[in-house]
């Protein structure tokens, strides 16, 4: 897949910001309320999607169907397309963070694998308080 040259706009270095100011993921609508100038929805998802593409963010789906973004560098470690990495979600606050331990994953004859999930539901340790 080609990926388009696209220059830096005030709304990109926003997210990118809200993003690398968290400690765990966000959705897009938790991005949209960072914001501190009005972006349609739609806006947040294309520049997520943008970032994927280009390996500066990741996302998880979580538990409830949403997705949760991650920028590469800062919750997970490196800029890669395969993120081998556990997510926590916790059942009671909802957050979902990337945990730095990693996973083996193995090559499958005759797949080409382009994305892998890893999500594991609890209860964090800021809850169980």
């Amino acid at each position: 897949m080609e990926i388009k040259k696209t220059r830096n706009t005030e709304k990109q270095n926003l997210v990118k910001e809200i993003l690398s100011k968290s400690e765990h993921t966000l959705s897009a609508d938790d991005i949209m309320l960072a914001m501190p100038i009005k972006v349609n929805k739609t806006t947040i998802y294309r520049i997520l999607d943008r970032f994927a593409e280009k390996g500066e963010v990741h996302f998880i789906t979580g538990k409830n169907g949403k997705a949760y973004y991650a920028l590469c560098g800062n919750s997970c470690g490196t800029s890669h397309k395969i993120h081998n990495h556990i997510h926590f979600e916790c059942q009671v606050c909802n957050e979902v963070t990337c945990q730095p331990n990693t996973l083996h994953i193995p090559a499958l004859e005759g797949f080409t694998i382009q994305e892998t999930q890893f999500l594991v539901i609890g209860i964090c340790n800021k809850c169980k308080k």
